[in-house]
């Protein structure tokens, strides 16, 4: 327990964890343990299953089943060890504050300004699945086939192994509640407690498992001739996804179980000056480094994280049903072109279910405004809302190896549209609904559509060498410099992805929308696509504009179309067999070969990393990423 023998008492110390708190300066660089570790997860996935086949006539029946139990365990606290904060004020100069003192000069004398410490909680979250299924593969005719087939999925609640779990009760806002599994007897902290009530009434995995998770299969092909193929088919596919991300928030981050607590010293930032009105530091209270975390300093926070998971929760699924005609064209040649498409039906998404109402008062409170108004905070909200669909028209050509090339060319028109394009909208939106009481208004393109794509592929054996068209009476000698080179390439021309234009001038709706923060909307006021005002910019930034105090703005999700990439990467490349052991390859590669300027509007991850989508900023409308421009590569390989 290092903390402990050098004189800082209060760090929580066990088996996993130790060392010293996290020591930040004003003034120098940092010291102790990093927060957020130890990081210790653990998956784990035991299955038995099996499988039978049954030929009859001329049905081929197949029956099968699974058991699989499911195990993921995190630990990874933000603040194991605690942090210690240490900033100028307490040895400043009193007559002239702010012109001196130093942070660390603060930690030598033994004051800190405050910190934060959260308890050793270990989340083990386990769940048994079960699947069944039948199929019957039936011949009616050398020409016709069905397929027909019925699954049976079963995927309980997320359990906690030691119940130490709950969920936040959103249907009683006057009497905010986290409901925890029968018999579990953790209390809250104190000043949680007086604004939060324990009720231990809930299953272990806290909402009812869903047993309707019935899906069945049909399957066709039909020989219309001798070259050619017509086949369709139609699923329901259930994503019995974990009940939320495993990591926080989840319901077992929840109070009681998983609680940050902070304090901060009752002397103010400056040193003693009471001449100005400043509290005297030497008065009794004041907290010295050697008496660590005081347990008479350390408060409940104000506003706790909370989770709640949606009663009505159910197992997501999706439809998905595809109509193809394959014929071969000679040549070794097959060209195919089928209709696909999909429905996502009750997804998982994450609102703020304690979001408060918008409003033109940029001072009103915000408490008054939340469905539970006695926590003035953000309630990570989880639920199975979400809708998406997709279609797509898709054509390829592609020729088997012969006369030394393959190749595949396929194209792709394709239209996806949803209210979630993950649980929380995904990076490219902020991460974050609007208006948690109108998801509906967030259906648009999804952050991963791609309207258009042509993709090329080949691999080509030059004619060159020995026994070939060129150079085919060359010497054993010559024909390891000349022959055996083979050329492979992958081209593909894109339209690009789908973004949401963000207001940064301001909250204008007073409002703290979604999970991670607020996604402010401006108002649409022309036409984005239009001759753009500003020189240089890559979409009309004129018709976007601040919209009225106390709206989220009317500019809907994934309305700007980001500029799409032209990519050809090739390879050249030979094996030389040296002896019947050895063979060396020598490679040479050339990504984006023709070198082409392919902009992004904005960088991967949160979209304010890049500002070309934020309303207010100088960058707003301009490109200032692109992709990797060429690259080549040389290589060898030795194999035996």
């Amino acid at each position: 327990n290092v903390s402990a023998d050098l004189g800082f008492p209060g760090v929580p110390f066990g088996p996993d964890t130790g060392g010293l708190p996290q020591l930040t300066f004003s003034d120098a660089p940092q010291l102790g343990s990093p927060t957020f570790l130890p990081s210790l997860e653990v998956q784990n996935a035991y299955s038995i299953s099996d499988n039978v086949t049954w030929v009859k006539g001329m049905h081929t029946f197949k029956f099968g089943g699974e058991m699989r139990r499911e195990q993921f365990t995190i630990f990874q606290p933000a603040d194991p060890r605690g942090t210690l904060d240490f900033a100028n004020g307490f040895t400043d100069n009193p007559a002239a504050p702010s012109t001196g003192g130093s942070g660390f000069a603060s930690f030598m004398a033994g004051l800190s300004d405050g910190g934060a410490i959260n308890n050793l909680h270990n989340v083990d979250y386990r769940r048994p699945v079960y699947s069944f299924y039948s199929q019957d593969d039936w011949k009616i005719t050398p020409r016709l086939t069905l397929n027909l087939g019925l699954r049976y999925e079963l995927f309980t609640t997320v359990k906690e192994a030691h119940d130490e779990q709950g969920t936040f009760d959103l249907s009683h806002p006057n009497t905010p509640t986290i409901i925890v599994p029968k018999g579990q007897t953790m209390q809250l902290t104190p000043i949680l407690a007086s604004q939060i009530a324990i009720s231990a009434t809930g299953s272990r995995g806290l909402v009812p498992t869903d047993t309707n998770n019935f899906a069945p299969r049909l399957g066709l092909a039909y020989k219309l001739g001798e070259r050619t193929v017509l086949r369709s088919g139609y699923g329901i596919f259930y994503g019995g996804e974990e009940d939320g991300p495993y990591s926080n928030p989840s319901a077992g981050f929840n109070p009681p179980f998983f609680v940050t607590q902070s304090f901060t010293n009752p002397c103010p930032a400056s040193a003693a000056n009471p001449t100005a009105g400043q509290v005297n530091c030497a008065l009794p209270g004041i907290n010295f480094l050697f008496q660590g975390f005081p347990a008479n300093a350390l408060v409940d926070p104000n506003t706790p994280t909370l989770y709640s998971v949606d009663p009505n929760l159910v197992t997501p699924y999706v439809q998905q049903w595809h109509l193809s005609i394959e014929r071969e064209m000679g040549f070794d040649t097959v060209f195919e072109i089928s209709y696909a498409g999909s429905k996502g039906n009750k997804l998982y998404t994450f609102f703020n279910g304690n979001q408060a109402l918008p409003t033109p008062d940029p001072v009103a409170p915000t408490a008054p405004r939340r469905p539970v108004p006695l926590i003035d905070s953000g309630i990570d909200w989880f639920r199975s809302s979400g809708a998406s669909s997709y279609n797509s028209l898709q054509l390829r050509a592609e020729k088997r190896f012969s006369h030394g090339l393959s190749f595949m060319a396929a194209y792709t028109w394709a239209h996806s549209i949803d209210n979630a394009s993950n649980a929380n909208l995904g990076a490219q939106n902020n991460d974050d609904f609007r208006d948690f009481r109108h998801p509906e208004r967030e259906y648009g393109n999804s952050s991963f559509s791609v309207r258009h794509r042509a993709v090329f592929s080949y691999i080509y054996e030059l004619p060159l060498g020995r026994g070939k068209r060129v150079a085919g009476g060359v010497g054993p000698g010559l024909d390891y410099l000349v022959g055996g080179w083979q050329l492979a390439g992958v081209a593909t021309i894109s339209s690009g992805n789908w973004f949401t234009v963000t207001d940064g001038n301001g909250n204008f709706s007073n409002s703290d929308g979604g999970t991670e923060g607020n996604s402010q909307r401006p108002n649409q006021v022309g036409d984005p696509t239009g001759k753009p005002c500003v020189p240089g910019t890559f979409f009309n930034t004129c018709a976007f504009t601040d919209p009225q105090l106390g709206s989220f703005g009317n500019v809907g999700r994934n309305t700007l179309q980001g500029p799409g990439y032209v990519i050809w990467d090739t390879s050249l490349f030979k094996t030389l067999r040296l002896s019947d052991r050895f063979d060396l390859e020598f490679r040479s590669e050339f990504f984006n070969l023709l070198n082409h300027t392919n902009f992004l509007l904005s960088q991967s991850g949160p979209q304010e990393s890049n500002n070309s989508t934020v309303l207010g900023t100088s960058q707003f409308g301009f490109l200032t990423a692109a992709r990797a421009p060429r690259q080549i590569q040389f290589g060898l390989k030795l194999s035996f």
